[in-house]
């Protein structure tokens, strides 16, 4: 039972900042900037953490690597919003 437990706070953990990351996410949408992205950074550290303790990973360096991954993400997903609006107007001629 003492091996389940990690797995199970793990797996919490990952839903958790999965879900807040997406909720935070979707209500931030139309103002990209540095800003709005690093709030996500604590959801990527819970990512990390609960990935941490699924995978029997190192758990400090799970939680930085998640959060930083969760913030590339965020900023890859602004740019490529930015690109799509920027070709729509052109191809609308505004």
């Amino acid at each position: 039972m003492d091996g389940l437990m990690p797995v199970v706070v793990g797996a919490a953990l990952l839903l958790l900042g999965a879900t807040g990351a997406g909720l935070v996410q979707r209500r931030q949408q139309g103002r990209p900037g540095p800003v709005s992205v690093l709030s996500l950074a604590p959801f990527g550290v819970l990512i990390g953490a609960g990935a941490a303790l699924v995978r029997g990973w190192d758990l400090g360096l799970s939680a930085v690597a998640g959060a930083l991954a969760v913030v590339v993400v965020a900023l890859s997903g602004d740019v490529l919003a930015a690109r799509r609006r920027a070709r729509a107007r052109r191809r609308s001629g505004a």
